[in-house]
């Protein structure tokens, strides 16, 4: 080579590239260049072409948008009343249809229909307690139907005047009272029917008498009667009624005063003798065909004075109907039917089939307060001595 090439040319390594030294002064040289780049290092740039250098931002302020108003009603205040109204009652609920059993109108379904009924027998059942409470309620108010309380009127509290028979004067009848036993009944009213369950308990001069009765589960009535024994027979002392929902109603038999009392109305009556309860007449009734069998045939009939716990009390005349055969879960029993026809249109009607192989006790009961109304059954199904 000539003199000129070794002085322009650079020296190099044998192999034709840079000395490593060059490399790295190059790398980092190029490194700091990047640094100075990323954080913002001035390189002695005159304001001016730093400013011009810069991109211009704008910012326009934007207006948000206004709310829509929607009226909303802002309530009235009214003045207090002097005195706090009660509060209504609330309006009557309507009686339920009874269900068809699921088993037959399942079975009336085609298969196409079988997921829809599926679906709706379960929400059925999820509504199974409400439903049966006031089918329940709707369809057995009492063994004996409720009657209307007894008007509450300023000469309410002084004592009303005994309901005039237009049979005369009540006599006093001879009684033959059944040994203590536990009837049960099936109870039905239309197309629904539960169970009932009687208890009568005499000891010691005193006795103790009890009528429940059930539907779908759940308890729709308890009666009780409690006293004791006079020369008239049955001399109740207390009388509770309770029916499902309601508050326990009472009659009370002052015997030391001679008056009749309630929980409910200040309605007020004399206490005669031979006086009964809505439940205490079954038992007096069979008490007085088993010492007076000459009752049991045409023209027999028997009087009784009966008040129940909302302030009604009338006489009811049980006359002889007929001797029939009933059909129970015993099998066929030959009783003897009493009828009491009501006196005016909204009187309880009852009928009364006695067994007097069963003490004169009733085997089948019927009783109703409208001629067009559902009656209301009871039919024996067994009766054991208590243990």
């Amino acid at each position: 080579p000539s003199l000129s090439m070794l002085v322009i040319a650079p020296p190099h390594h044998l192999n034709g590239r840079p000395p490593q030294r060059v490399l790295l002064a190059l790398v980092g040289a190029a490194l700091l260049l990047h640094a100075a780049l990323l954080m913002g290092v001035r390189l002695g740039l005159p304001q001016a072409e730093r400013s011009a250098s810069a991109t211009p931002v704008q910012v326009r302020m934007l207006q948000a948008p206004q709310p829509v108003s929607v009226p909303v009603p802002v309530p009235v205040p009214q003045a207090e009343p002097a005195a706090a109204a009660p509060s209504p009652a609330p309006p009557p609920r309507p009686a339920a249809t009874p269900a068809v059993p699921a088993a037959r109108a399942e079975a009336a379904l085609p298969p196409a229909e079988a997921p829809r009924f599926e679906a709706a027998a379960s929400q059925a059942a999820r509504e199974l307690p409400a439903t049966a409470d006031v089918a329940a309620e709707s369809a057995v108010a009492a063994v004996v139907p409720a009657v209307p309380a007894a008007p509450e009127t300023p000469e309410a509290a002084a004592v009303a005047a005994a309901p005039a028979s237009s049979e005369g004067e009540i006599p006093l009848y001879r009684t033959l009272f059944p040994p203590p036993l536990t009837l049960r009944y099936e109870l039905r009213r239309g197309a629904l029917s539960g169970t009932g369950e009687l208890q009568w308990r005499p000891a010691g001069g005193r006795y103790e008498l009890r009528l429940e009765g059930r539907l779908a589960g759940f308890s729709v009535l308890v009666q009780t009667s409690q006293g004791g024994f006079d020369d008239a027979g049955i001399a109740p002392l207390r009388f509770t009624d309770q029916r499902m929902r309601r508050d326990v109603r009472a009659a009370n038999f002052q015997r030391d005063v001679g008056k009749i009392t309630f929980s409910g109305p200040a309605t007020e009556y004399p206490l005669l003798i031979g006086t009964q309860d809505r439940l205490s007449w079954m038992i007096q009734l069979a008490a007085v065909a088993a010492a007076e069998p000459q009752r049991m045939a045409p023209g027999g009939k028997v009087a009784l004075y009966v008040v129940g716990a909302r302030g009604d009390a009338d006489i009811w005349v049980f006359r002889y109907a007929a001797h029939e055969t009933v059909q129970t879960d015993a099998g066929p029993v030959r009783a003897v039917k009493f009828a009491r026809e009501p006196r005016t249109l909204y009187d309880t009607t009852v009928e009364a089939w006695l067994d007097p192989a069963r003490h004169h006790l009733p085997v089948r009961a019927r009783l109703s307060t409208s001629p067009d109304g559902e009656a209301l059954e009871l039919l024996l199904r067994e009766m054991n001595a208590p243990p």
